[in-house]
Order: C-alpha cells, then structure tokens, then sequence
C-alpha cells in the first residue's frame, strides 16, 4: 500500500524459508510465537501479562497459517500503564475511538468481497441472488458482522492499524492512517484507558 498517509514502521525479520521450516511452523508453539511477535511490535514490557489469547488456524498449513485471526490482551498494572501509554503514543500515530465506518469497510474488505462475488456470478452464468439475502450481503450487514468479530472494544481509547499486504506476522508493517483500498491484513491495537490494557486483533483475508 502506497501513499502519504502511510508510514513505515519497524518489523520483524523474515524467518527462514524452506521444508524445514514448514516443519517447524506446523508443531510449534503459536501462542509463544504470537507473543513473542506482538510484544515486539508494540514493545511490550514484560511485566504485562497476557490475559487473552486466541488464534485461528492453530497450526500452520503448506501455506502458512492462511486466513489467520488472533486476538490478545495485554493487561498492565496501573501506574505500569501510564507509563506505557505514554511511550507508545509518543512514537506513532494513533487515534480517538471509534474507528469510522469508512475505516472499518476497509478492514473488513467489503469492497473486495462485492468484486470477488459479482466475478464469480458472471463466471458461473449465475443470477445474484436477491440483495439483502445470506448469499448477497448488503454493505451494512457484512459492516455489522465485522465489527462482531472485533469485540469486544472499548467505547473510549485510542486505536491503531499497521498492515503488511502479506505474512502479517512477521514482515515489516505500515500504520494506515486513511487507507483508501481495502487492506489484505491489519493488526488493530488499541489502548483501553480504563481497564489498563492492550487489545490486539489480527486479520489475514487470503
């Protein structure tokens, strides 16, 4: 993804490539990997816990793990918290919650699944099926369902996307501030004042 709102930010090296590491990848621990990887990222300390953690796929396929969701919660002790929050938003650009509708189309590819569905039909010779309906999802309805998958988010805070257009969990990211395309992966964190916590969900659409 190109453009002025778009700002590079430090990742992860590339891992090693090859049989070998297919092998590796397919009985490896995960969450201690995702762990490892989200703390580097968004340079958690290690006196933050980890409260939550899910992941799907849990192991890897000959691809990778395609379609790979994860959720995780880093949770801080208070004064602990402060301190972090201060450091983080002070070296990146994070914004106010709610995310906009606008942003949250982008996350969820709407866009790209209208594409991908109407290509389809035309190949097929199918007729769309009635707008509205389980096969052909309105706009707002595939919106409602994605941000389901997002909960739960806190109402107030401050909430970042870096993307990587590819092996979200390891390439170098981006932070998107106005993306004007639909992203293929995002990480979302976001600070929840509150509950002294960093909620982190990641998403691959390939």
């Amino acid at each position: 993804m190109n453009g002025p709102m778009v700002h590079l930010v430090l990742g992860l090296a590339p891992v090693l490539l090859g049989a070998s590491w297919l092998t590796l990848s397919s009985c490896s621990d995960y969450r201690a990997l995702d762990d490892a990887a989200l703390r580097k990222e968004f340079a958690v300390p290690g006196h933050a816990w980890l409260s939550r953690y899910e992941a799907h796929p849990t192991n890897g396929g000959q691809f990778g793990r395609e379609g790979l969701k994860v959720r995780m919660t880093y949770q801080f002790e208070q004064a602990a918290f402060a301190q972090y929050a201060v450091t983080l938003t002070g070296v990146g650009q994070w914004r106010p919650l709610p995310i906009s509708n606008a942003f949250l189309g982008r996350m969820a590819a709407i866009q790209t699944r209208k594409e991908q569905r109407l290509k389809s039909w035309h190949l097929t010779g199918q007729t769309p099926p009635p707008a509205g309906t389980v096969y052909h999802l309105a706009d707002t309805q595939m919106l409602s369902t994605f941000e389901a998958s997002l909960e739960p988010l806190p109402k107030q805070g401050l909430y970042q996307v870096r993307t990587a257009g590819d092996n979200i969990m390891r390439a170098p990211k981006l932070i998107v501030d106005t993306p004007d395309r639909d992203l293929n992966d995002f990480m979302l964190a976001v600070l929840d004042h509150q509950k002294k916590q960093l909620l982190i969900r990641v998403s691959t659409f390939y």
